[in-house]
């Protein structure tokens, strides 16, 4: 079979009606759809011409598009046959009476064509979307084998039924403009200026008077601030916090976030003035939520008040009487902690302060129960769901996309979407909390999600989309997956584990490692950054195994020693550690930096430098002579360090001694002082003789200094220490 391209014009386009015929014409049955992610649409059409002209109606707005891309094939051509020319006749812009309005587009075959033809295009049409759904194992599954099944969304917005289509899912994003073809083309011109001005009505664009903007929880924070727009909160200085709630928060139908506790005075179980409106925010709340029928009121105490397990049981129970007078009507459980679980630790008098305090916490709700008599199993397993079949039959790699070719034709009446299996399979997976703080989930930066963590160990790309969550047998949560191509893993957030807090604290210290190198008397040093961060762990009683730990690197900084630490980038890293439920535990990570740098001898500390020199690796004679000089560097040091007191003690002599002879002067002619004006003369005599001494130290110590100065130039004037 030979096939002859009879015209080939760019295009985009959206199938519209079937086309017309004038005179013997074909029907042109739609056979072969690929929708790309970016709105554009490839569509083949065959059918048998009978005669020369092919009339095809598109819409107005379209026309333009199907002049870029329409390609003709006449098949069929037998070895001596030359294939028809093929002219199109186009209507004429603005022909029809608006964008959406009909027009036709005229095809004419010379000689008149009297085989199958195929015509095919690229036009935008509505963009397919990913969705997923990841059935995670069951809790203590041994093999770590979760269910991805992705599923597509594909529309025909188009004026013409779809029926037994072959249709082919492609991602990547073809490029494709808009140009209007039709339109003469008018060259720019010079414009004339100065000489037919006349009077203008404005100078420069005049703005619309602007609006302060909506606020859709009425809490007084414009949406565009709001951090929270759908919840009413107050004021914050900190712009993640502004707007949101302060004390509790609906995070969805099945938990409830507890952002503060109550707090009590030392010794006390009267709930203060102070903590009231956070009460009445707390009852508030709870009302909200009538299908949240149960939560734990906790009492905690201070390491410093007597009593301490009584204590924060007494004021558990003034605030679930609080809660109860304000009309709430959920189960509340008191439950005393006494010093047990310390919000913060230390025996500062702020953290005793804010360990006196009472919680709340909303029990397990919505969790899978073990299955009674007479009771079904969940129906979402991962082996239940594995027996679905999978849409796509075929998956390929083109111009760097993937393309899923669907296993059946598909029907699609106009204007109608469908959901579309493309791929049912098991993958390594499993349930994980993931400590990651993110400002579009302000709790996240104490308590970590809940998260799916897949790994895509085949051949298929896969494109973003929204991921729903499955877990012993129920919806659990909804996150998102950005592209995962072969051979990448995804952990994917669904949920914030409230009752596990995890808090994080760093220190950055600097240690001298060795000299380098020296000359001319600059020395480059070599110094090890040492930064260590501690993440305090408090597990809550039903949590996963597997903790991965977001764990922002400072630049420059290398882990030291980190176990666990996989998926490395030079932002981030994630630390693995393995739980127990309710065990707290310290998670450590020690990074390094080594970094060097150029100081004057002559005015480094020679404490540090004797560090330096304790590091390095020198020879006997190399390292004398750098002996010799850091002693008289300290020897500087120290007679420096004298000189400033000996000639604060002088001239505080030299002012004693001002001060006395004033006083001898004023008493000179007074005959009946001669005894304090001997006692006054011998004072002078010996401030006198102190002063002296002391001058003759500073003398003494500024030659020593000059010296030991001269000495140290001397020293170093030819001291070399190449780089070691």
């Amino acid at each position: 079979m030979k096939h002859a391209f009879l015209a080939a014009l760019s295009l985009a386009l959206s199938a519209c009606a079937g086309p017309l015929a004038k005179g013997p014409s074909v029907d042109l049955r739609l056979r072969h759809v690929v929708l790309y992610q970016n709105g554009l649409g490839y569509f083949e059409r065959t059918g048998v011409m009978s005669g020369e002209r092919l009339t095809l109606r598109f819409r107005e707005r379209e026309v333009d598009d199907v002049l870029k891309s329409m390609v003709v094939v006449e098949q069929n051509l037998g070895p001596n046959e030359t294939p028809s020319t093929v002219s199109a006749l186009l209507p004429r812009s603005g022909q029809a009476s608006g964008p959406e309005e009909p027009t036709e587009l005229e095809l004419v075959f010379s000689p008149a064509a009297r085989r199958p033809v195929s015509i095919a295009y690229a036009v935008p049409t509505a963009a397919w979307k990913a969705t997923y759904r990841v059935i995670l194992p069951a809790k203590g599954q041994k093999e770590k084998r979760a269910l991805l099944q992705a599923w597509a969304l594909i529309s025909n917005i188009g004026d013409e039924d779809w029926s037994e289509v072959d249709v082919t899912l492609a991602t990547g994003a073809p490029l494709s403009y808009v140009s209007n073809l039709r339109a003469p083309a008018m060259l720019d011109r010079p414009e004339l200026k100065g000489v037919y001005d006349g009077e203008g009505g404005a100078l420069a664009p005049v703005l619309a008077e602007r609006s302060p903007g909506p606020d859709t929880d009425r809490d007084g924070v414009l949406d565009h601030e709001d951090a929270c727009p759908r919840e009413p909160g107050s004021a914050s200085p900190q712009p993640d916090r502004h707007g949101c709630p302060h004390a509790v928060r609906v995070a969805s139908s099945s938990e409830i976030q507890i952002l503060t506790a109550v707090p009590f005075d030392k010794g006390s179980d009267v709930i203060p003035p102070r903590a009231r409106p956070l009460i009445e925010e707390l009852a508030r709340t709870l009302k909200s939520v009538p299908h949240l029928r149960a939560f734990e009121v906790e009492g905690h105490a201070s390491s410093d008040e007597a009593g301490a397990a009584d204590l924060a049981a007494r004021r558990a129970a003034a605030v679930r009487a609080a809660l109860l007078q304000l009309g709430v009507t959920a189960e509340l459980v008191t439950r005393s902690h006494g010093t047990q679980m310390p919000l913060v630790a230390g025996d500062t008098e702020e953290a005793r302060q804010r360990n006196r305090r009472v919680a709340l916490r909303a029990l397990d709700v919505g969790q899978p129960q073990a299955p009674s008599r007479g009771r079904e199993a969940p129906a979402v397993t991962p082996e239940a769901m594995e027996k679905v079949p999978e849409g796509a039959a075929s998956v390929d790699a083109v111009a760097g996309a993937f393309r899923y070719a669907i296993a059946n034709p598909v029907t699609l009446p106009k204007k109608s979407s469908a959901l579309i299996t493309l791929i049912n399979r098991p993958v390594a997976g499993a349930d994980v909390l993931l400590f990651r703080p993110d400002p579009a989930a302000p709790a996240s930066a104490t308590h970590p999600f809940r998260a799916a963590q897949i790994e895509n160990r085949s051949a298929l790309g896969l494109q973003p989309g929204s991921v729903s969550i499955f877990s012993g047998g129920t919806f659990v949560g909804e996150g998102a997956l950005t592209r995962l191509l072969p051979g990448e893993s995804a952990t994917i957030p669904y949920a914030i584990d409230s009752s596990t807090e995890v808090r994080a604290t760093s220190m950055t210290t600097d240690v001298p490692v060795r000299f380098v190198s020296l000359s001319r008397g600059a020395l480059r040093v070599e110094d090890r950054y040492r930064r260590v961060t501690v993440y305090d762990v408090r597990p809550g009683r039903d949590v996963p195994e597997t903790l991965l730990i977001r764990h922002a690197r400072a630049t420059g900084f290398e882990p030291q020693g980190l176990a666990g630490c996989t998926d490395a980038t030079p932002d981030a890293c994630l630390v693995e550690k393995k739980l127990a439920p309710g065990a707290p535990q310290k998670v450590v990570v020690e990074e390094t930096r080594v970094s060097q740098s150029e100081i004057p001898l002559v005015q480094a500390d020679s404490e540090r430098l004797s560090l330096y020199l304790k590091g390095s690796s020198l020879p006997a004679e190399l390292r004398a002579r750098l002996d010799r000089a850091l002693a008289l560097r300290r020897a500087l040091d120290a007679a420096n360090d004298e000189l400033d007191p000996l000639r604060r003690r002088r001239s505080e002599l030299i002012d004693r001694a001002a001060e006395l002879r004033e006083s001898l002067r004023t008493i000179e002619r007074t005959p009946q002082a001669g005894k304090l004006r001997q006692t006054m003369l011998d004072r002078l005599a010996e401030v006198t003789r102190q002063s002296e001494e002391i001058g003759a130290k500073i003398t003494q110590r500024i030659e020593d200094v000059a010296m030991a100065r001269a000495e140290l130039d001397d020293t170093l004037r030819d001291l070399v220490i190449e780089g070691r």
